[in-house]
């Protein structure tokens, strides 16, 4: 498949494709289209990179107590109030 390189008639947005160790895989966007950009019109997606994760399972299959500590719990940790 051709994919033009002026920017302006780029109609495909970047993907990363990232696989767990769980099976599962995820499609995040590195780079959008001007179409995107301009319209917030979803194209046709160009993986351009592969990302395995062989030691983490995706957020689906995460047990409650794996989940990432929110942003917000983490400042109370290192700013307590006095």
């Amino acid at each position: 498949m051709f994919t033009s390189l002026d920017p302006a008639t780029n109609h495909m947005c970047n993907y990363t494709q990232r696989e767990y160790s769980c099976g599962h895989m995820r499609w995040l966007a590195s780079k959008h289209c001007a179409d995107y950009k301009e319209r917030r019109k979803k194209c046709q997606p160009s993986i351009m990179d592969f990302e395995e994760r062989p030691q983490a399972v995706c957020g689906n299959c995460r047990q409650p107590n794996e989940q990432p500590t929110s942003m917000t719990a983490f400042m109370r940790r290192l700013l307590p109030l006095s």
